[in-house]
């Protein structure tokens, strides 16, 4: 799971702040709204009287182009005069609008409850996690489960609220009986409006807490090997889906909000009059252009409508509630749109640039199904091939030197045997071993192929260890003889031979458990100036070793058979020892060897001296 700081795990503050956005849609303009219809109520309660009286000649023509609008005092003062004697009374309608409110408080509470009981598991992984406790196992496996699901159950649960109260209002507007148009008209505006806000409260809740799984949780549940992999098998989508669900967020939101109080913010002349309007009323609403609709369905149309000063207050607070409204939600669009689109990127990116390894850290988090998460997918499976093929070449390295050494290569001055070419050289002063096992073609005579291969491999196998562990290499095996190779001081070269003998006790003990006779090994050691290189043609190449001093080393060993001594090395090599003291040697004899003029001064090294 991913290293980064657990992150709080939130779904009441997403419900709570999406249940604030509704009421911020709904209730402003429904305050709005009683205030547009309370005349009408208080009229058809018979609680206000209104007397208007016009003068309207017409012309010559009969059209209403003049209109003398006179109101004494006394017309005035009883212009919108209480009747005292009537009482305020509460219908039937008003009873059940209040039942809806108290119902709609009461699903939400019901929803928070809700929410809180089905988010409770993924709060306690998540405290767990922060304050480093143990989380069981169950809870782990339940959490991976139903983590990316719970968008959709959160989102479930505040839209089952909403549609529970909707179903309820559609219920008192369109299957019971209404007292009152003005009351029909109002709940209709009002569930409408109460239906638009819903949509859009559970649109915030889904984009909000999918945002939070996709980009905050899905690092801390799921373990490392589903996060690198497409986790939504048949599912997909597409940057340009996201990118209109945006666009209708943040653009056509807000024009949608200002349309749909403009369409509010309109009076019907009939409704308002409760009768066809007088002349002089028209000469107000048409002005100048009356002449022009004397003779046309307009002026008596049920449709004419006109906008006054309850209206535009209506109009400007409602639309000033949207936008802001359209504020919020173009905030959190934006934040999310951009996270969506920046994050993956960005991971993919850092990804690129760590150094190549072979774990899952290189590897990007699979976050979405779009084309940046099949980008994540894509990237996933180049980095895992060249995990792998570096990995092919690290065993293809490996087996390289198993053949030819790493410190000849370092020797020729390369770093892979893929850049040794044909020629390349160089001359070093080193210590030459060579360890021969004695009479081994009369032993080798009483074994079948099969045997000679396992006896062999067997008695390498203990010798070339000694000769890595002080610090030497084998050039070749040639048979039963090894060539090794060992810096300028011969001091590790003979304690590898020495320990080489020592082993060898250890080698005859597990052969004579098989019936083998024992066996005994000379070792011939020399230092001197060589030549490393690479030899042969385009077809077969071969590192190898050419000097004087690798012959004489070779001859050296031969000698241990006919002076039966098991290490025997050159002056030239005991002269370039360090510590001669810690050695106990003597001198065998001087001889001249074959293909050598000069005599060349042989001692014998028989172990190290007790401390």
């Amino acid at each position: 799971m991913s290293k980064k700081n657990t992150p709080a795990y939130m779904n009441l503050r997403i419900y709570a702040l999406a249940v604030l956005l509704y009421l911020m849609l709904v209730f402003p303009v429904s305050l709005i709204m009683l205030f547009k219809y309370g005349p009408m109520w208080m009229e058809e309660k018979g609680l206000i009287r209104e007397e208007v009286q016009a003068v309207a000649p017409a012309n010559q023509n009969g059209s209403f182009l003049h209109f003398d609008l006179r109101a004494d005092s006394d017309s005035l003062s009883k212009m919108a005069e209480p009747q005292t004697d009537n009482k305020i009374t509460i219908d039937d309608d008003e009873i059940r609008f209040g039942s809806g409110m108290a119902l709609l408080f009461r699903l939400i509470l019901l929803g928070m409850v809700v929410v809180f009981v089905v988010n409770l598991p993924f709060r306690r992984l998540f405290f767990r996690k922060r304050k480093n406790k143990t989380i069981s196992e169950s809870l782990l496996r339940f959490c991976q489960r139903w983590l990316l699901y719970m968008p959709i159950i959160n989102s479930f649960i505040i839209g089952l609220v909403m549609i529970v109260y909707l179903i309820f209002l559609w219920f008192l507007l369109f299957t019971g009986e209404q007292q009152s148009n003005t009351s029909l008209q109002f709940y209709r505006q009002f569930f409408f409006i109460s239906v638009f806000a819903s949509f859009l409260t559970v649109l915030f809740v889904y984009f909000w807490h999918r945002h939070r799984v996709t980009f905050k949780y899905i690092d801390h549940v799921f373990d490392s090997v589903s996060l690198y992999r497409e986790s939504r098998k048949g599912s997909s989508s597409k940057i340009k889906h996201r990118l209109w669900v945006n666009y209708t967020m943040t653009t056509l939101m807000p024009l949608v909000i200002v349309i749909f109080y403009l369409f509010l913010s309109t009076t019907s002349i009939r409704d308002a009059l409760g009768k066809q309007p007088e002349p002089a009323q028209i000469q107000v609403l048409f002005g100048k252009y009356l002449p022009y609709l004397d003779n046309s369905n307009l002026i008596g149309s049920e449709q004419l409508f006109y906008v006054n000063a309850i209206d535009s207050l209506l109009m400007f607070v409602g639309i000033f509630t949207g936008i802001l409204i359209s504020i919020i939600y173009l905030f959190y669009f934006v934040t999310w749109t951009t996270q969506s689109i920046v994050v993956p990127v960005r991971e993919v990116l850092e990804k690129m640039k760590q150094p190549v390894g072979d774990g899952l850290d290189r590897l990007a988090v699979v976050r979405t199904t779009d084309e940046f998460g099949r980008l994540a997918i894509g990237y996933n499976e180049m980095a895992t091939r060249i995990t792998e093929n570096i990995a092919d070449l690290k065993k293809l390295t490996e087996a390289n030197q198993r053949f030819v050494p790493k410190e000849f290569l370092r020797f020729l001055g390369k770093d892979t045997i893929t850049d040794v070419q044909l020629g390349d050289q160089v001359q070093q002063c080193m210590t030459v071993l060579f360890a021969d096992i004695r009479s081994f073609t009369t032993l080798s005579e009483s074994m079948t192929p099969p045997e000679n291969f396992n006896f062999l491999n067997t008695y390498l196998g203990y010798m070339e260890p000694v000769i890595r562990k002080h610090g030497g290499f084998v050039d070749k095996f040639i048979g039963d003889s090894i060539m090794a190779l060992f810096g300028e001081n011969p001091e590790n070269a003979i304690d590898a031979a020495l320990e080489m003998h020592e082993r060898l006790v250890d080698f005859n003990s597990l052969m004579m458990q098989f019936g083998r006779k024992p066996i005994t090994i000379g070792a011939g050691i020399h230092t001197g100036n060589l030549m490393l290189g690479v030899v042969g043609g385009e077809g077969r190449m071969e590192t190898t070793v050419i000097s004087d001093s690798v012959n004489l080393a070779s001859r050296l060993e031969g000698l241990t058979r006919e002076y039966q001594a098991g290490v025997i090395i050159s002056e030239t090599s005991l002269n370039k020892l360090f510590n001669k003291d810690k050695y106990q040697y003597r001198l065998l004899d001087t001889v001249k060897v074959k293909g050598r003029q000069e005599a060349v001064s042989i001692y014998e090294f028989q172990g190290r001296k007790q401390v």
